[in-house]
């Protein structure tokens, strides 16, 4: 998962759109009842899809969730407080007052998404969960605000909760150490993301396992040559230095997909690799 500045997609967004967004929702507020309230959603559930390319853009056409491209899915605009129910609340209405705002929409595969039992044994989705920590308060209308929520689903529209997973050469998800400094609910919060947007689907953990690999065994090359040009002097040791720290920055670019796996594997190590260690300071 990477930072995604939700504000960036917003600032682009036409008058018209948002003119038409504040229209439904003023409707939404005057509705007498829930059915009422999902029977205008859904006629205009078109409005929202119009954002799905500007919101694939922000973050380089990956999920926002896992990293992925479009081959684990046919990718939606995923609302991520739930628009029309709560999983954990059965009597909650919904966030139905966030169903036409842009702040609330992410770009998801269906894997993250919806509910999907894996054939590697695996199973999650989001769907319409949306667990809170336990003693946390729920909005519950428009006139509360979402501060007073403690949500478990890590945002990646907020920094700090892109900081909270970690990755090792095995391709699982863990909490990061520090994660932990920050936050009671560290490893609470890493283990429901990790289920419901189903991190630890097979696939995924072996393609982040490959990319793991992949970074350390860059590394061990651009190692390797720096130490055959320190030793001989020869600019075509020099070269292939150069070549392959340029392959590691591709994999920690934020364009990359698994692009936090990479860095992981470059933040652990660093250590032990003057490569790794050289592209951990440097500017991304």
């Amino acid at each position: 998962m990477i930072f995604i500045d939700i504000q960036e997609v917003v600032a682009t967004l036409s008058e018209d759109w948002r003119n038409e967004a504040r229209a439904i929702t003023k409707k939404l507020n005057e509705a007498e009842n829930a059915v009422e309230r999902k029977t205008i959603i859904a006629e205009h559930e078109g409005l929202w899809r119009q954002l799905k390319v500007k919101l694939a853009a922000a973050a380089y056409e990956k999920c926002w969730y896992c990293e992925t491209f479009s081959y684990r899915s046919d990718n939606a605009v995923d609302h991520f407080r739930p628009k029309s129910r709560v999983y954990e609340e059965k009597t909650h209405p919904g966030y139905w007052w966030l169903a036409f705002s842009p702040d609330n929409y992410r770009f998801a595969c269906t894997y993250c998404n919806s509910r999907r039992h894996d054939v590697g044994g695996t199973s999650g989705g989001k769907h319409d969960h949306f667990p809170l920590a336990d003693g946390s308060p729920r909005a519950a209308d428009p006139y509360t605000p979402l501060s007073v929520e403690n949500a478990l689903l890590l945002d990646p529209c907020w920094k700090s909760d892109t900081a909270a997973f970690w990755f090792d050469e095995t391709g699982t998800v863990d909490v990061n150490p520090t994660f932990k400094k920050v936050d009671d609910h560290a490893e609470e919060k890493v283990r429901a993301s990790r289920h419901f947007y189903h991190l630890d689907q097979v696939s995924l953990v072996e393609a982040r396992r490959r990319v793991y690999a992949k970074v350390l065994r860059l590394c061990d090359q651009a190692d390797h040559s720096f130490l055959s040009w320190q030793k001989t002097k020869d600019h075509s040791a020099k070269v292939a230095f150069r070549e392959a720290m340029n392959s590691i920055a591709r994999m920690r670019d934020r364009t990359a997909e698994h692009s936090a796996v990479a860095h992981c594997a470059i933040r652990g190590y660093r250590h032990s690799s003057i490569s790794a260690s050289l592209s951990y300071d440097s500017i991304v």
